[in-house]
């Protein structure tokens, strides 16, 4: 047994005591640390372990990624054709003139349009009635004028 000073015996013991508690903390090791420490006392096996249990994770992380991403495609294509019925279904409701988003809307259009052709006629006799009384304006100028010629 070598001998130790004092000072290399504590940090001996400190770093076994270190280890004990990283031992208790963790319980029960998964495989891969199983893997890690049976592969240190290994020397060309580690490297190739290691490899195969990385590479076999990567495979098994691919396939849950590539069946994630079909479920995803699949719920999406589902989602659309949905999203798509649903638009055609509000289309024919519009087109036969039963949608209550479209017949509220349509209700006001048809008032304002209403209103606004009262408006319009309104003005339009309003107008005519306007150029009739500049008729008669001229023609009653025209004849005072002609009357003061012939007197």
């Amino acid at each position: 047994m070598p001998v130790h000073s004092r000072g290399d015996k504590k940090e001996t013991n400190h770093h076994d005591e270190m280890e004990v508690d990283y031992a208790e903390n963790e319980g029960s090791s998964s495989e891969d640390e199983d893997t890690e420490s049976s592969s240190v006392s290994e020397d060309g096996d580690s490297s190739e372990m290691d490899d195969e249990d990385c590479e076999r994770r990567r495979m098994e992380c691919l396939d849950e990624m590539s069946n994630l991403e079909k479920q995803f495609t699949d719920l999406k294509d589902q989602l659309y054709k949905e999203r798509l019925s649903q638009v055609d279904a509000k289309l024919q409701e519009v087109i036969a003139g039963k949608a209550p988003e479209y017949l509220e809307p349509l209700a006001t259009l048809q008032e304002n349009m209403q209103i606004r052709t009262k408006v319009a006629g309104i003005y339009r006799e309003l107008c005519l009635e306007s150029v009739k009384n500049k008729y008669e304006c001229e023609i009653q100028a025209s004849r005072q004028h002609c009357e003061l010629y012939l007197q």
